[in-house]
């Protein structure tokens, strides 16, 4: 019976393993693209010139505008707050997704760590082999100090830049008192900074070898 069992228990090992890293790659692209995104919108939200201008030649460029007049009158009535307002709904998708693909990676993780103990069990591993223990104790045993750090290192760049593109547009919409783009940045900020806070939140509860110990004894 065990036999029977064995085989498709590591398959599915296998498998889980493959999607979790495939969630890995997705995740890491969508935190840079995130801070890049933030990034440019920030540039633009507290009005950078330099920034405006090559933002300008981009479009010019991208839809082969080459009279000097034409891009004159791109630079006047070029729509920025619109722009600006479309970066949001940008910044909240990529959030979002940023939170789901980072609680799910390190969901399996622990779910791979529980695989490769059931795993060792079927086949009667001597407890001092590594064998079906990588992501698992073998990785809680010998994780660097410093890796531990890593999360907050990524929380704290990705707040102070979230914060400082959401508060610098709602300020700069109420000061030009443009209150129908307020109310858009209010409504599209405050679920942000939710998803922003489950994201933090499950970093650092789920950075741990045994999160759900307690719920698995039940």
């Amino acid at each position: 019976m065990s036999e029977l069992l064995i085989s498709p228990l590591i398959e599915h090992y296998h498998k889980t393993s493959e999607l979790t890293y495939q969630f890995r790659r997705q995740r890491n692209r969508l935190f840079i693209s995130l801070l890049a995104v933030i990034g440019l919108a920030t540039l633009l939200t507290y009005d950078i010139p330099e920034t405006n201008a090559l933002l300008i030649d981009m479009f010019a460029n991208l839809l082969n505008i080459e009279d000097p007049g034409r891009i004159a009158e791109l630079k006047k009535g070029f729509p920025f707050a619109i722009l600006q307002s479309i970066l949001l709904i940008v910044v909240f998708y990529l959030m979002v997704n940023l939170y789901h693909r980072s609680i799910s990676v390190s969901q399996n993780f622990h779910y791979l760590g529980a695989l490769e103990k059931e795993i060792r069990k079927q086949l009667k591993l001597d407890k001092k082999s590594v064998a079906f223990t990588l992501d698992g104790d073998f990785y809680w045993k010998n994780r660097p100090p410093l890796l531990g750090l890593v999360k907050w290192v990524y929380m704290l760049m990705l707040g102070l830049l979230l914060l400082a593109f959401l508060l610098g547009r709602i300020a700069e919409d109420v000061a030009e008192r443009e209150f129908w783009f307020v109310l858009i940045d209010v409504l599209l900020a405050v679920p942000t900074l939710i998803f922003f806070y489950g994201y933090a939140v499950g970093a650092v509860k789920l950075d741990q070898a045994r999160p759900f110990k307690r719920k698995l004894e039940e």
